[in-house]
């Protein structure tokens, strides 16, 4: 929208007719605002940046005008469009933060606070601003949801202003939006909002794609628009003999989502069929599956493109029915079926709540909303994160993954990502019921805690309470709730009371023997025998169940300084092992109970040829047979061990991946939409960049060598990527200094 004159002008005398204007705007948009409330922020506004101009020559006040219409335009509140007119004030001027609260009180103060907040936020990397301001925001969210709402509104009139800038700084501020802020809005339901932002920051990213796309779609709207017409128009007729009040609509696809599907398919503009689209908005939700039983009768359904997402919303709170069927002449032709409240809700999602009602009033978020629980969980799990780039790698993966809709034995639904397994709905369900997880019945079977949910299943989750988390259990889980929880299990309880058993363990057998005072004398012999570095750790592992306390007694009862001959170190080392950790996948010598360990200098996968090696203490260590380091232990005869792969069990492999390429916004998304797809679980992530190059490293878990193949080819495909390899860390040789 225009900005009036009046509304900017730079003199003293004008403020009065300024100010009123102003208002009388921003009551033509939205009549039930507290006009008072408005024109005091706008004249606190107006005094706080009278000296101040932006870039392209204007008053500075045009931009927090511009951002408090925009908020007027989607019916937001007065509170929080007075604190969008303040919300540079903080940041750019010299007035305080008392001074705020002492003229507007404190609702306004928090929210220009929270927005002040994350604008000052600077990292030294890309990847570090990245995940250190989506932590800012998710904490300035936490405290009011409409800190991100004005926040939106602040970068949409800077892109629409864009021009101005420096390139490289066009460049940084389209790329955040396309990395950040238009993934947020999609995640909080407010699809105007990531539409438009989106567009901007395509237009300036790649301006020669984004000229073509809108110039293909112009040339085409006619005949577009005169095909969904006709379509359209017996729509109607039929929905009005069926007595269904409905409005049938053109559904516009915007530039970059056209630009999206092109890269994705990797099709040309004239093949992405869903380009055309209809929207039918109806009165109530019996009306809408009426209606697709109207549309399905007109024309043939595609049914693998058929989502019911009123029964089953998405997360984000989005209703609707999709459907996509043959038309005339062999045109596809994309429907949704929404009521007028869910067509709202799509529009402006968590923005929805603080529209304003017929009463007056406002609708506040309820802590119980389901477009909220998203953000609560993130919130939640992100306390027990103290590395940024850990927290950014699992946030993307809660930001871009695909959603899939399991029930409880009541019937409730809970969404989670892609690939998440039985052990993932345990702790979404709740946190205690995670931890004393044993399986699952799916669909009235029994299930291991790993198996992987499909959307559609009813899970009822089986626990015990003698049953606690380990370490493993971090590979069984795909959510960063999951993953956080255990950790936190782990830190604390977990350890606590494997150190507590393990006392309680290793001092009964003791007593029965007669034999505490000489354990407590031959300590020091008995952790350096077995490798382990404190009491602690000792009685920990006996607890646990990784270290056998028949082991324990044997050192007990052997006198100090006993050595064993060359001859019966495997066979003394190997009985340590049995009973130990599961071999995860390897025979050793044709028996798959010994507990080994995969070396992390060459990190060995199903299909690679290994070697083992009995190690002190630590089992038997796996490495690929053309790792760099076995050479240093083949002339040791006694500690060399034959070891093959097992064929009956699925099991997870840890890989690392190094992948360079050009830099560009939504690299790290269309990988991560790889990993997704394939249900790659990332361990851990980093990317770096310098200058126009990028260089990711991943670290990932997979099932086998064709699984690693898959990925290849998958990642080679996207735009950009030079080179994919597996990378050996042959850094530091921690791995093998026990051998």
């Amino acid at each position: 929208m225009e900005l009036s004159s009046a509304l900017l002008s730079p003199q003293v005398t004008a403020i009065d007719e300024a100010a009123a204007a102003f208002v009388k705007q921003i009551s033509e948009l939205n009549p039930k605002i507290n006009a008072a409330l408005i024109e005091k922020a706008y004249r606190f506004s107006w005094n706080a940046h009278r000296e101040q101009l932006r870039k392209s020559g204007e008053p500075f006040l045009a931009h927090p005008v511009a951002v408090a219409i925009i908020l007027a335009e989607q019916k937001l509140d007065s509170v929080t469009i007075a604190a969008s007119l303040l919300h540079d004030v903080l940041e750019d001027t010299a007035i305080t933060r008392e001074k705020i609260g002492e003229e507007f009180g404190e609702e306004i103060l928090l929210l220009v606070e929270g927005v002040t907040k994350i604008q000052r936020f600077q990292m030294k990397s890309r990847e570090e601003r990245q995940a250190e301001t989506y932590r800012k925001m998710l904490l300035s969210m936490a405290e009011d949801i409409r800190v991100i709402i004005i926040k939106f509104a602040d970068r949409l009139h800077n892109l629409r202003t864009l021009k101005f800038l420096e390139p490289a700084k066009i460049r940084q501020i389209a790329a955040e939006t396309l990395d950040i802020y238009a993934p947020l809005a999609h995640r909080l339901g407010m699809a105007k909002i990531k539409w438009e932002l989106e567009d901007l920051a395509f237009k300036y990213l790649y301006p020669a794609e984004y000229k073509d796309i809108v110039g293909k779609v112009v040339a085409s709207r006619d005949d577009r628009e005169a095909l969904v017409e006709s379509f359209a128009e017996p729509l109607r007729q039929k929905l009005a003999a069926e007595q269904i009040e409905a409005v049938v609509i053109g559904r516009p696809k915007h530039f970059y989502s056209i630009y999206r599907k092109m890269l994705q398919r990797n099709k040309p503009f004239e093949e992405v069929y869903d380009l055309l689209a209809i929207r039918i908005v109806i009165g109530s939700i019996s009306d809408c599956y009426h209606a697709l039983g109207v549309v399905h009768s007109m024309w043939k359904p595609i049914q693998e493109r058929f989502k019911d997402y009123i029964s089953t919303p998405k997360s984000n709170g989005y209703q609707s029915l999709h459907t996509t069927v043959f038309g005339e002449k062999g045109n596809i032709i994309e429907v949704q079926i929404r009521t007028w409240e869910m067509n709202q809700v799509a529009e402006e999602g968590i923005a929805a709540h603080w529209l304003y009602k017929e009463d007056g009033g406002t609708e506040k978020v309820s802590r119980d909303d389901r477009s909220l629980s998203w953000l609560r969980n993130v919130i939640d799990w992100q306390k027990d994160l103290t590395d940024s780039n850990e927290f950014y790698e699992f946030f993307k993966i809660d930001l871009f993954h695909a959603e899939i809709f399991i029930f409880t034995p009541k019937g409730d639904l809970i969404s989670l990502p892609k690939g998440a397994t039985v052990l993932d709905f345990a702790f979404a369900v709740h946190t205690e019921l995670g931890v004393h997880c044993m399986g699952a019945k799916v669909d009235g079977k029994i299930e291991p805690i790993n198996r992987v949910l499909k959307s559609g299943m009813t899970v009822q989750i089986l626990h015990s309470s003698s049953k606690k988390p380990s370490v493993d259990w971090l590979r069984e889980v795909k959510t960063a709730k999951a993953r956080s929880k255990i950790r936190r299990w782990l830190k604390t309880a977990g350890r606590r009371e494997s150190i507590e058993l393990g006392k309680r363990i290793i001092g009964a057998h003791l007593k029965k023997f007669n034999r505490t005072t000489a354990f407590m004398e031959q300590a020091p012999f008995i952790l350096t025998s077995l490798g382990i570095n404190t009491l602690d750790r000792l009685y920990e592992m006996t607890g646990s169940g990784d270290l056998p306390v028949a082991r324990v007694m044997e050192f007990v009862q052997a006198k100090p300084g006993r050595r064993f001959g060359p001859s019966s170190v495997v066979s003394r080392l190997v009985r340590t092992f049995r009973g130990g950790k599961r071999n995860r996948g390897v025979l050793v010598g044709g028996t798959d109970n010994l507990m080994v360990r995969f070396a992390k200098c060459c990190n060995p996968i199903p299909g690679d040829a290994i070697v083992g090696f009995v190690t002190k203490g630590r089992g038997i260590s796996i490495h690929r047979a053309d790792c760099p380091n076995v050479p240093l232990f083949m002339e040791d005869e006694d500690r060399r061990i034959q070891v093959s792969w097992e064929d009956s069990e699925a099991k997870k492999y840890t890989v690392s991946l190094s992948i360079t390429g050009g830099d560009r916004p939504g690299l790290l998304h269309e990988i991560a939409e790889v990993f997704s797809a394939l249900g790659v679980n990332v361990v851990e992530g980093n990317l770096r960049t310098k200058g126009q190059q990028a260089t990711a490293s991943f670290t990932i878990e997979i099932n086998h060598k064709n699984h690693l193949k898959q990925i290849f080819r998958r990642i080679q495909r996207i735009k950009g990527i030079d080179n994919i390899t597996r990378t050996k860390e042959l850094a530091d040789f921690s791995d093998v200094e026990d051998v």
